[in-house]
Parts: C-alpha cells; structure tokens; sequence
C-alpha cells in the first residue's frame, strides 16, 4: 500500500478560509482516493446547507462499485443545520471502512462534536490564510511549483498589483511563467509588464456583476475566468457563498440593520467589501433569493451529470440575473 493511501482517513475534515487552498486539498485526497477508487462510479459530492445528510450518509454506506472505496464530499458542512451536523457525528463514530469521507468547512469551532469526532479518526486539517506578510513568500513557493524562481521583490510587486488572494495570485503566476518562456527566472520587470496589462478577470467582478443582475457582464466575465483556468465547479460555489451573503444582507435589512457597517459585522468581512452588497441586496426579496439558493443546488446536481456542465451553470446566471 502507498504512503498516500495509507494517509486516507475514514473521515476528513478540512477547513480555512483560504479557498485555494482548501481546493488544492481536497484535489489532493481525490488524486488519493483515485488510486483506489473508480471516481466515476464511486463518488457523490453534497451542498452542506441543502443537502439531507441522511442522503449523505446513506451514500457513504453504500458499498463502492468494482473498486476497494468510494469516496463522498461535502461541501461547506459548516452551514449544515444543528441535526444535519448531528447525523454526521454519528456516522464519525462508526464510519463505513470502505468509504472516505469529506467534510469541507470555512470556519469551524474546535469544540464542536463534529470536530472532536473527526479529530479522534486523525482526520482534521486546518488551511488558514496566511498573514500579509507572509504572501510574497507564497507567490514564491507558487512560482517553484512551477519549475521557476522569483526573487523576493519581484513577488512583493505581484501582490502589490494582484492583492492578498492565493487563486488570483495563482492565475497570474501561470501567466507569468508562460510569458518568461525557457527563462528559469521571473524579474520585477516580468512582473511589471505581465501584471500591468494582462492582470487576471476577479472572481469578485463577476461576482458584483451576478448581484447587479448584469447578464451580460456576468457571462462575459465567466467566459474570462474559465479562459484564465478558474474551475467552473469553484465558481458555482462562490456564486452560491455569494447569494447566501445577499440573504444575510437582506435579513438584516428587513430588521432595520441593512447598513453596510452591521452588514460588515455580521458576515467578518470589511466594511468597504459590503456597500455593493448591502446596495444589491435591496433589490431582491428574501423569497426570491431563497429560490435562487435552491436552483443553485439543482444545478450542482445537474452540473456533475451533464455532458455540459457550463451550460447548465449559465442558465442558472440567465435566470439569476431575469428573475423578478
């Protein structure tokens, strides 16, 4: 048996606020649970807020398909309700043999049961964000992955340009080293010139243009970032974190607290990051947002079977960005 399949746990549990990371992660367990595992057949991925974790576990206890284990995920646990976290603590504490387990979390407190459980089957990694300071270094170690080097300077000037968030800082690095070519070496000229007219589509665009109920720009913007290499998966669910922020946005609204600052305080985030949203949130209802959050795990379910996953995604901004 190899080191990494002996390293698959029956459970885990990783969380952090760093979303490349946690992808990064979670490719990783599934590269590791391929080795055993016939992905097309024995895996099932779940939306913590929207899923019945009956389901859930019910998945995880069926037996794998011509293959040694199954694997299940289930993203965003940390927004499952009290019973749902309560069904998956049982199941930590008798946990199928044949089937690895994934739970994936933004925040999650140590002193939950869930955490406990998962932590006594040795299961659970934190991938927090790293500090300021410590981001040049990470464009660094990025750039060596790549089979390229980049003085510490050079990497300052990235994320002066890029700012403090890993995916895009991961975009422009491919950018990067595709442009110095056969050079082993990325200089703060690279930088400069890359970063300064061929800086990578935000995510957070697209995101702002999906809450004004900018069609246009909105798939405009999707077609941009899957062209940067943006996982069509990954953006589904940040459009998903980001209709659940217009919800939040608008309950407090409704109770007289729709200003940016409360908005700020209730979603820990900074208050400039939230005068969009608490503006967008006024033009929805809470039920039609809610309708919004269904659809979207209506075409999470589609978009793992269908020929097209794009397709499917797409029409959900369509309809998103008309509804009324």
């Amino acid at each position: 048996m190899s080191k990494s399949i002996a390293d698959l746990k029956p459970v885990h549990l990783i969380y952090g606020t760093e979303q490349l990371k946690l992808e990064q992660a979670l490719d990783r367990l599934k590269k590791m649970a391929a080795e055993v595992a016939d992905l097309d057949f024995n895996y099932d991925q779940f939306e913590g807020e929207s899923a019945d974790m009956d389901a859930v576990v019910a998945a995880c206890n069926t037996l794998p398909f011509a293959s040694e284990r199954r694997l299940v995920v289930v993203r965003n646990v940390d927004k499952a309700s009290k019973d749902g976290l309560e069904a998956l603590v049982s199941y930590c504490e008798n946990p199928s043999p044949t089937t690895v387990l994934v739970l994936v979390a933004e925040k999650i407190a140590k002193n939950t049961r869930l955490y406990g459980a998962v932590n006594k089957l040795g299961g659970v990694s934190e991938y927090a964000a790293p500090k300021k300071a410590d981001y040049p270094r990470e464009v660094m170690r990025l750039v060596a992955d790549r089979g390229k080097s980049i003085p510490f300077d050079a990497a300052e000037l990235l994320v002066s340009a890029v700012g403090f968030d890993l995916r895009r800082l991961s975009i422009e690095v491919d950018k990067l080293v595709a442009f110095v070519g056969e050079r082993t070496e990325i200089t703060r000229q690279d930088v400069g010139e890359v970063a300064s007219t061929t800086a990578p589509t935000s995510v957070f665009e697209f995101l702002e243009a999906l809450g004004d109920r900018n069609c246009r720009r909105s798939l405009s913007l999707l077609a941009d970032l899957l062209g940067d290499g943006e996982s069509i998966y990954g953006l589904h669910a940040m459009a998903v974190r980001q209709v659940r922020d217009l919800i939040a946005a608008r309950s407090l609204a409704d109770r007289g607290r729709g200003g940016s600052a409360d908005l700020a305080s209730e979603l820990k985030r900074q208050e400039w990051q939230m005068r969009r949203l608490a503006r967008q949130a006024r033009g929805y209802s809470q039920e039609e947002l809610v309708d919004l959050l269904r659809g979207a795990a209506q075409v999470e379910a589609e978009m793992k079977t269908s020929r097209d996953a794009r397709l499917v995604f797409e029409r959900w901004i369509v309809g998103a960005c008309l509804s009324r």
